[in-house]
């Protein structure tokens, strides 16, 4: 190799280590702000960490994962929150709301961490490919999801034909998001926007990057139950221990996880007729909503209270500010 190119090579290197060194200390500085700006308490500890890798299907306990800007991240990075969803043909967003039957369909990722796979009651196992490049604009469908524009990579035939068939109805597909395209803007929602800050963006989550509630929350729903529900009834990304009362977290402005993740809350978590799908069967029950609706809608003097429009409340809705990795066991705080 000659001299010139090494010289190039030896250039390039020292750029690449001084960006890296200078967004490594960016970062610590503004997680040093952050410690230093508010109070923080000590409040439990990370019980469970999900992924839902797509929307309205059945989620993945991880053991650890990585916080970022547009959602939470495998630790092997194969795969990010939300980050497939479902649409009918008119392109519009198919949840739990609509299918139940979704709760059954089950998500993992290929050994070679190549593909995404979904199965379901009576039906072959389907694999997606990850990683996808869009190379034709015709290959990207936009579609609106709570008022807000989504572009979403079309994921193919077979898979259409696959949820086609599960579902008994026709022209469902899956569509993907890939850095190929563009995010959702959350602070351009007409209803919540307000409460996002203008680097908030996600990609197939409704209102927020992030979801959290506490033990102790679930706990005092399930008091007042016949039958209890569980954890996967509310589709969170984080779930608390160690909290001593139920719904404290209603108080908490910022959480942060472990020594490095800190979130920001927008606004309460207002629930729906999805919670109300029994996350085991497909069955749709009147409970919890009906008890919810109860105990946990907001009076009028609430700054959530007309955005929530009378669904009641459960767990928040969180937009990252500092990212990083967090992992079940972890300790939270909170600042007030």
């Amino acid at each position: 190799m000659s001299d010139e190119w090494l010289k190039r090579f030896a250039v390039v290197g020292g750029i690449t280590a001084c960006a890296t060194g200078l967004a490594a200390f960016g970062m610590y500085k503004l997680h040093r702000s952050y410690r230093q700006q508010y109070e923080w308490k000590e409040v439990g500890k990370l019980s469970n960490l999900m992924i839902h890798p797509v929307k309205a299907c059945r989620g993945l306990q991880v053991v650890g994962a990585e916080c970022t800007p547009l959602g939470m991240k495998s630790s092997d990075g194969c795969i990010r929150d939300r980050n497939f969803a479902i649409l009918n043909g008119d392109n519009s967003i198919v949840t739990m709301r609509q299918r139940s039957a979704l709760a059954l369909i089950r998500t993992s990722i290929s050994d070679d961490g190549k593909y995404l796979q979904l199965d379901a009651p009576d039906m072959p196992t389907v694999k997606v490919p990850l990683g996808v490049k869009v190379t034709n604009d015709n290959d990207v469908i936009r579609f609106r999801l709570w008022r807000l524009e989504a572009e979403g990579y079309n994921c193919g035939e077979e898979v259409a034909s696959w949820l086609d068939k599960y579902l008994n109805s026709s022209d469902h597909k899956l569509v993907c998001y890939t850095p190929d395209l563009e995010p959702k803007r959350n602070f351009e929602c007409p209803k919540w926007g307000s409460r996002a800050s203008t680097h908030d963006q996600s990609v197939f989550q409704d209102l927020a990057q992030y979801h959290l509630f506490t033990l102790a929350s679930l706990d005092e729903l399930n008091s007042k139950l016949e039958n209890r529900v569980g954890v996967r009834n509310f589709r969170p990304n984080f779930v608390v221990e160690g909290v001593q009362e139920g719904f404290e977290e209603d108080n908490w402005r910022y959480v942060r996880i472990g020594d490095n993740v800190i979130l920001r809350m927008t606004h309460l978590c207002g629930r729906c007729k999805q919670t109300t799908v029994d996350p085991e069967t497909g069955v749709v029950n009147e409970e919890p909503l009906k008890t919810l609706k109860g105990f946990r809608c907001v009076d009028s003097s609430h700054p959530d209270h007309k955005g929530l429009a009378g669904a009641p409340a459960f767990g928040l809705n969180l937009n990252l500010e500092v990212s990083g990795t967090v992992a079940v066991g972890d300790t939270v705080y909170a600042s007030y």
